[in-house]
């Protein structure tokens, strides 16, 4: 009883980290069609019929903008990633402690 329980928790935790995993993916996924977006918006301004100077200030604010997306995007991407190991963590380490404090109980007393 005890080793199922201890089974069905490891489990548990094993597809609470698939999950984070998932949605990781799915993160760096949206990361990817967004840089994608930023290279092309950038490759239609650079080939666009404007003056070299407006050409220039343009893909610098615009580049400005889209590294300040990117950093976002990250950060946040690299927060729920350690949301998720965090909980991992803590769902693995409590059937632990469960059964750390059982032995303990089931071992005679000396003195």
């Amino acid at each position: 009883m005890i080793i199922g329980d201890l089974v069905n928790r490891v489990i548990h935790a094993r597809s609470a980290r698939e999950k984070a995993i998932q949605r990781n993916k799915a993160g760096m996924l949206a990361l990817g069609v967004s840089i994608g977006c930023t290279v092309g918006a950038v490759a239609g301004i650079l080939f666009a019929p404007r003056a070299g100077k407006e050409t220039r200030e343009d893909v610098g604010r615009r580049g400005s903008e889209a590294w300040e997306k990117i950093k976002d995007n990250v950060s946040a991407s690299g927060h729920r990633l350690v949301q998720a190991v965090e909980k991992c963590e803590d769902a693995a380490k409590e059937p632990l402690q469960e059964q750390s404090g059982k032995v303990e109980k089931m071992e005679p007393k000396k003195g």
